[in-house]
Order: C-alpha cells, then sequence, then structure tokens
C-alpha cells in the first residue's frame, strides 16, 4: 500500500511539472494519464482509505474524478464543482469543458442527479459559464420584436447532430419535418455541436468527448431518404469557439426567425435568446433542461407549467424498419418468452445486482435480449452460470425496430434515459415495464410503471404466465404508442404556450 501511494505522488509532480498550456493541447498526455491511472485501478478498488497528497485545481479534479470513477461517491463530484467554480482564472472553455463531464457523470448516477446540492452547484457553474462567454462574445441583450422577425421561417439549433440511429438527430429531424409539413415554416437546422466539447480540454479520468461528422460542415442542404430537404449549418472548427458563435448569431440577425427550438442543452442557443425568443427542448424529457432560454420544454407532470416552462407530450420518430428477422438469424431459443432490454449505456446501467435481483424469472421460461453496448457483459455474466444460460448480447444494432420484433416484453434497468427504446417497443405492441422514474417512465405511462425491482420481477413472470393481461396491456401499449408519435399535437401545445406567455415579445 506504501508503495502504491509512493507510485501516485510520484506521478502527481510528473504531472504538475507539465506547463497548462501543453497540457491543454496533448491529447496523448491524457491517453498516457488513463492508461497509468488504470494499472493503478484494481489495486485501488482494495483499499478505500486512500489519503491523496495535497494539490490544486486541475489536479485535484483529475483525482476526484479518477477517486468517482472507483466508488461513485457524489462526495468527489462536490470537490471538483467547488474547486471549478472557485477559480476565477479558468477560462469559459475549460469550465464548459468540466461542466459537460460532470453532467455525463450526473445522467449515469441516480444518486448524483438526485442530490439537490449537486443539481444547484451545476445551475450555478452553468449560469456562471453563460456570463463569460457573454463577456468573451461581447454580446448582451439586445431583443428582436416580433413585428420585426420572419413568422415564416424557424431556427432549429441541436447540441449534437449525427444519424437515425441516434436519438437527438431523430428528435431534430421529426420536429424539422412537422414544422415544415404541419405548420408551413421554411426550418434552418444549426449544429452547434457543442456537447461535450474538446475545446478547453484538461486531464480528466475517463473523460468522454461527443461525436461530430465532420463532413457534415460541407453540407449546406441535409436530405432525407424521401426527398425532404433542410439548410443545415455545421461549425467547420470544434466548438464552442468565438469565431462560429458570432457566425452564427450573424445568421440570426440575418434571417430573424419567428423562434428558435433548441433541441437538447446548448450554449449556442441560450446565447441566442438573448435577441430571439428561444424554446428548449430536454432530450432527457423527464428532467428540467439546464437553460438560461425563454421557454423550457418538460414532460414530466412533476414540474408545473408558468411562464418559463412548458408542460407537454414528448414525441418521437422512428428509423424506419428495413428487416423482418428470424429468431433464429441471431441464435435465440423459439420456445422461450424474450425480454429486450436495450440502449447506448448498457455498461453503465446495467448491474450484476440489477439482473440477481430479477433472476426467479428464468424459472418461467425467460431468455433476455441485450442490444446496444455493453462492454461489460461477459464480465458480468461470468459471475452467474444461470445468467450465461439465459441471457445472449447482439451487439449494436441497425435496426432496432426488427429487434424488438422477435421480442415479447421490454424491461427499463434503473437509468435516467431509455425513453426512445421504449417507445420502439411499444410501437411494436410490446409491453414494457420500467421503475417509476426517468425518461422510460414518462414516455410509457403509469399502466407500465412498477415501484421496486421486486415487483418488476413479479410483473414479468405475470406477463409470462397471464396471457389476458399480457393482451390488454399490449393494446395498451400500441394506444400509448398513438399519442407518442402525434409531434403535430406537441408543437402546437409548445407554441401556443410560448406566444401566450408573458415572456414572449
Amino acid at each position: 500500500m506504501q508503495e502504491l501511494l509512493i507510485k501516485i505522488m510520484e506521478f502527481t509532480e510528473h504531472l504538475s511539472r507539465i506547463p497548462p498550456e501543453s497540457a491543454a493541447n496533448n491529447i496523448s498526455l491524457y491517453e498516457e494519464t488513463q492508461k497509468t491511472f488504470d494499472l493503478l485501478n484494481n489495486a485501488v478498488k482494495t483499499h478505500t482509505n486512500i489519503k491523496f497528497p495535497p494539490i490544486v485545481n486541475t489536479l485535484t479534479i483529475f483525482f476526484d474524478s479518477f477517486l468517482y470513477y472507483i466508488d461513485k461517491k457524489p462526495e468527489h463530484i462536490l470537490n471538483m464543482l467547488k474547486v471549478i467554480l472557485n477559480n476565477k482564472e479558468m477560462t469559459c472553455y475549460t469550465k464548459f469543458f468540466y461542466y459537460y463531464q460532470i453532467t455525463r457523470l450526473s445522467f449515469l448516477n441516480v444518486n448524483v442527479s438526485g442530490n439537490k446540492e449537486i443539481q444547484e452547484m451545476i445551475k450555478e457553474l452553468y449560469s456562471e459559464i453563460f456570463n463569460l462567454f457573454k463577456e468573451e462574445l461581447n454580446v448582451s441583450e439586445n431583443h428582436i420584436p416580433v413585428k420585426e422577425r420572419n413568422k415564416d421561417i424557424i431556427f432549429i439549433i441541436t447540441s449534437q447532430f449525427l444519424n437515425l440511429g441516434h436519438a437527438p438527430t431523430k428528435t431534430t429531424l421529426d420536429r424539422a419535418a412537422n414544422l415544415q409539413k404541419h405548420f408551413n415554416k421554411q426550418i434552418f437546422i444549426i449544429n452547434a455541436a457543442d456537447i461535450m466539447p474538446s475545446v478547453g480540454i484538461e486531464i480528466f479520468y475517463n473523460m468522454t468527448i461527443g461525436n461530430v461528422i465532420k463532413e457534415y460542415s460541407k453540407l449546406s442542404v441535409f436530405t432525407l431518404k424521401n426527398g425532404i430537404e433542410f439548410p443545415v449549418f455545421q461549425p467547420d472548427k470544434p466548438m464552442p469557439n468565438k469565431s462560429s458563435i458570432k457566425e452564427i448569431i450573424d445568421y440570426v440577425f440575418k434571417y430573424k426567425p419567428y423562434f428558435i427550438l433548441n433541441i437538447g442543452e446548448t450554449i449556442v442557443s441560450d446565447l441566442c435568446s438573448l435577441f430571439i425568443p428561444t424554446i428548449a427542448q430536454a432530450t432527457v424529457f423527464s428532467e428540467l433542461l439546464t437553460t438560461l432560454g425563454t421557454f423550457s420544454v418538460t414532460a414530466n407532470p412533476k414540474f408545473q407549467a408558468n411562464d418559463h416552462t412548458i408542460l407537454t407530450t414528448f414525441t418521437f420518430s422512428y428509423k424506419p424498419q428495413t428487416h423482418n428477422y428470424k429468431k433464429s438469424d441471431f441464435s435465440l431459443p423459439e420456445d422461450k418468452f424474450l425480454i429486450i432490454i436495450s440502449g447506448a449505456r448498457l455498461t453503465d446501467e446495467v448491474t450484476y445486482d440489477f439482473l440477481n435481483n430479477i433472476k426467479e424469472i428464468f424459472n418461467y421460461n425467460a431468455h433476455i435480449v441485450f442490444a446496444g453496448c455493453f462492454d461489460n457483459y461477459e464480465e458480468i455474466i461470468s459471475k452467474d452460470n444461470v445468467l450465461k444460460e439465459n441471457t445472449t448480447f447482439l451487439g449494436f444494432q441497425e435496426d432496432m425496430l426488427a429487434i424488438t420484433e422477435l421480442c415479447d416484453l421490454y424491461i427499463n434497468p434503473p437509468r435516467t434515459g431509455g425513453g426512445s427504446s421504449i417507445s420502439e417497443a411499444l410501437s411494436k405492441g410490446k409491453p414494457a415495464i420500467t421503475l417509476n422514474f426517468g425518461d422510460c417512465s414518462i414516455a410509457a405511462g403509469k399502466d407500465f410503471w412498477v415501484n421496486t425491482l421486486d415487483e418488476m420481477r413479479d410483473t414479468i413472470i405475470k406477463y409470462i404466465t397471464d396471457k389476458e393481461f399480457y393482451s390488454e396491456m399490449s393494446k395498451k401499449a400500441l394506444e400509448r404508442n398513438e399519442v407518442l408519435t402525434n409531434t403535430k399535437k406537441a408543437l402546437e401545445d409548445i407554441i401556443s404556450s410560448a406566444e401566450n406567455s408573458p415572456l414572449w415579445w
């Protein structure tokens, strides 16, 4: 143990000698740092009372990010936030980088997302970042009145724009298509590409950087397979950067849109709210988006509608199904009740404890099918032969509707996200089971809620053994899907609420 501490102190001393300007621009440094701490990972897991030498700022945050990875204690998030908030020398870009690393950790851990002190500090940090960007850009409030705005033009600003397998991109294109078709609006899509930024990067254990499809920066029009076209703009430099944000603001003043609809959290849209009313629709729709824009949209009735908050159904569109699979295509058992668990973050969301809690279902001819990103699947099932024999991992699948069609039931592990996957299941008439929190609970509605994992296990067994109950809930799934795909009505509610709010100008 003493040798481990000496190694960590030596490594800390090595990092402290690296000039900040070098560290902030050297990706290889972060990769080597990550490798070094990966080697320490297993040793640290067995020693819970390690006391690290006192260090400041960047290294303090790095060590707390490493310790959080080990034990998932919210105190490490608090420590990081305190350092960032108290540092008056840190740039808006670096604070923004840290902001997204921390909010990602919060999203993946209900003990962090449910911690009021942490969430208040996250909001405080965002507010500070917003004001720092205002200073950086030298912009201030300058409302363009409604009589000067073009009612036929709407901007949609999204924090990330990838492909139809990406839920926020599907949401962006769904809103764009509906506004164009049903409201006769000209749509201009702007990918702010400012989620999980690399700009302002510092060392952070197990960091994540947002994906950007660089080729989109060359496009002026994005064309769907059905021929529908939308003008698009994506900056050709990593975001956020001063010149690209100013270019987007110039577009706002050139076209003077009626309003801006932003999909997901984006600092660029919030800065544009200084000039044009913005309507922020969270992609984590069970919560309120952190935004300083004009309006915030949520689908969770626990939040009361007011002048700033708009309450409406979050709706979905689905990537078209292109396959009709058979169970034999994936070596799935023909005679078992197949349960689908899917998502892009199963590595973080599905635990052995969760599966062990519902393991009794395998006595009733159940078989679980996992689809998505589940890097530690083999590690989890290696602990238990029952899990090994009664589960299948299909990896990432392009045609999730076709996969879901093979299964009998959707269950949602304890997590905040997953709303898109549960809605896909409902669209196929597959009943679903979810705990009573997070996006899945809001998408599915109370008919498909359970309060505990024990209740989830018992309800799964009921679906397997009670055919009449299954048939009744299958019908309710299809009925719920009708609500979840009525984007026209949801947009009517949103626009009407915004126009009739005293905050509208």
